[in-house]
């Protein structure tokens, strides 16, 4: 097992209530980091650029902004020098319930090679996905 980074936060996005918190206490139990959620790509917007996170756990379809409507505000914050919160990316896990022939992993890795590490499929594998955020950390 990795040794595990002090300080190191996760950001998880998820719209559904449920999944959310399941996630979320996974990771804080599983991957022993600090855990915060947002229920959109607005809500995680706001966090992401007044906080740094070592991991965002994203789910890409979400209402009022989508996760790939997130990835690319992420890519245009980048290079927005004002962001302190963005000099270093935090790596970016997708989870999705679209199925790979519907949109493949490539698609979604290629959309903002930058951040994103990894891509999930539900139902997830809890452990896989604690294991891969625990590879991320900085």
């Amino acid at each position: 097992m990795n040794a595990v980074v002090a300080n190191a936060s996760v950001l998880v996005v998820e719209d559904d209530d449920i999944v959310r918190r399941l996630l979320a206490e996974y990771l804080e139990t599983h991957s022993h980091v600090t855990v915060e959620s947002a229920r959109d790509g607005v809500e995680a917007l706001h966090q992401i650029s007044t906080k740094p996170y070592d991991v965002i756990v994203l789910d890409i379809m979400m209402p009022k902004m989508s996760g790939v409507d997130l990835l690319d505000s992420l890519a245009a914050l980048r290079r927005d020098p004002s962001v302190q919160s963005l000099r270093s990316l935090p790596a970016v896990l997708v989870v999705t319930s679209v199925s790979d022939g519907e949109v493949p992993d490539r698609v979604l890795a290629e959309r903002c090679p930058e951040l994103v590490r990894g891509v999930f499929r539900k139902p997830l594998e809890l452990q896989a996905l604690a294991d891969e955020v625990r590879r991320h950390l900085r």
